[in-house]
């Protein structure tokens, strides 16, 4: 499930096995409206907003190669280029150019966890194949620096949990390594900060911990210690702070002090795989999710919930 903030404020929603149908959060009337049909249902899928503010959501489900652009203006969406490899659990990240630079993932033609990348031209409707990863990665994260590159860090492979790291060079179309994360981390949070650093937390085998991402020196180094696990669920708030929520809990990292905070309980989402977006208003709407059955290849329930969180 994904959660993506519009220009014009509102959360498009999109997700969940086999649903096709997408809702909109509009936080001035605190009311949901209807956000049109999907060509395809969709869950574990990538989600990005584009410069001209469609939405690109790509792969997820069955593991689809396929691709549709959500129009705001019309409230539509129209189908877009294939991708070349169909996935579930890639990342999407929109590069300084406005192309989109999706990683890894599992693949469903039995080649299992991808090191390909490829990029969307928004420009063409088109996917351009560019350089793999050092490492097969699934469940990883990836954020666009500063400069321009993408750091993409921790996922699992056939070799169990990772603790590398890497960099993709868009001008050059290459993956170089930058030093490993202090520990391995599967489906960590991460969040580039206001002073350029990335924030990494949680994941599996990785606990309460959390560190920092230095692009001048790239290096790692632990910050604090979180209150209770979350999922890979992180929203920067107004005033630089970070929450990482998911599994009915919160924390707010404060990069002022390096330390974590713990929210108020949301009873209502059992499960750590809830979307979140950040309002105009400052507060964060958190939807969705999966109930506490669900496994990555069958079984999910999708969850109706939806709570605000006002920091």
């Amino acid at each position: 499930m994904s959660a993506t903030t519009l220009g014009n404020g509102r959360v498009l929603v999109v997700g969940g096995v086999g649903v096709t149908t997408a809702e909109l959060y509009d936080g001035a009337t605190a009311t949901w409206l209807p956000g049109g049909t999907l060509n395809e249902s969709r869950g574990l899928h990538v989600a990005v907003r584009l410069a001209d503010g469609r939405v690109l959501v790509a792969g997820g489900g069955t593991y689809r190669a396929t691709a549709e652009l959500y129009d705001p203006a019309t409230n539509s969406w129209t189908s877009t280029g294939s991708m070349h490899v169909g996935r579930i659990e890639a990342t999407g990240t929109q590069l300084q150019d406005g192309r989109v630079l999706v990683v890894g993932g599992l693949a469903g033609d039995g080649t299992g966890v991808q090191a390909s990348a490829e990029l969307y031209d928004p420009a063409t409707g088109s996917w351009t194949p560019t350089g793999s990863m050092r490492d097969r990665r699934d469940g990883h994260s990836a954020t666009l620096l500063p400069d321009g590159t993408v750091l993409v860090a921790g996922g699992a492979n056939s070799g169990g949990w990772l603790q590398s790291a890497e960099l993709y060079d868009p001008v050059r179309g290459r993956w170089s390594r930058t030093r490993p994360m202090t520990i391995a981390r599967n489906h960590p949070s991460a969040t580039l900060l206001g002073n350029g650093r990335v924030l990494v937390a949680a994941g599996t085998a990785a606990t309460l911990s959390a560190e920092l991402y230095d692009p001048a020196s790239r290096t790692w180094t632990r910050t604090g210690r979180m209150t209770d696990y979350h999922g890979p669920t992180s929203v920067l708030l107004q005033d630089g702070r970070v929450l990482v929520v998911g599994g009915g809990t919160g924390d707010i990292y404060s990069p002022a002090t390096g330390t974590w905070t713990a929210t108020s309980p949301m009873a209502s989402f059992p499960s750590p795989y809830a979307a979140a977006a950040l309002l105009p208003s400052g507060q964060v709407l958190v939807a969705g999710g999966y109930d506490s059955s669900c496994q990555k290849f069958g079984g999910c329930q999708p969850l109706a919930a939806a709570a605000l969180y006002s920091p």
